[in-house]
């Protein structure tokens, strides 16, 4: 194996909680527009409680960021596009969008994740993803309703080969 350089400075992975499903307030770290397919990019973390910080040590741990939720702006998608924008604006008083995307960067909101299965292995796992933004204001007055599970629907692949079961008859006890 290659030689690492700075390998005794590297923090050890801790053990990360799982998230679970629920709301929860979270900073907006970077908007990406992308204009050929009409949604922006949003990248979060979580911004307060016990799961404070935790895509970032997701991100440090993995090198995947998994604070992410798209927010489509096309022409049928625009009722929730405007949900989303009006979340923030009600989450930082004072801020009024202005068709910049960047401008979202550093602000608040509430993000609502539902528990989703998903394959991985031949298993069915279970991960919280995000779902919803709403307004901080929602979250504080306990206003935001997280959606049940939601299943995987995709074929989940068997083993086609078992082996018998041989049961000898002399040891039976009739």
């Amino acid at each position: 194996m290659k030689f690492i350089e700075g390998y005794d400075s590297i923090n050890e992975a801790g053990e990360l909680k799982t998230l679970p499903a629920g709301a929860y307030a979270c900073k907006i770290i970077e908007v990406v527009d992308v204009p050929e397919k009409e949604y922006l990019d949003v990248y979060f973390d979580i911004a307060e409680g016990e799961f404070k910080g935790y895509f970032k040590v997701l991100q440090e741990n993995t090198g995947k960021n998994y604070g992410r939720i798209t927010r489509s702006y096309k022409t049928n998608a625009l009722p929730f596009f405007k949900a989303f924008i009006t979340a923030v604006e009600k989450s930082n008083p004072g801020y009024k969008w202005n068709w910049d995307e960047k401008t979202l960067n550093d602000k608040f909101c509430a993000v609502a994740f539902r528990d989703e299965e998903y394959l991985k292995d031949g298993e069915i796992k279970v991960n919280a993803k995000a779902d919803e933004i709403r307004s901080l204001q929602a979250l504080r007055n306990g206003e935001i309703k997280i959606k049940p599970l939601k299943k995987y629907e995709g074929e989940v692949p068997t083993s086609t080969q078992s082996a018998p079961v041989e049961i000898p008859d002399d040891d039976l006890p009739f």
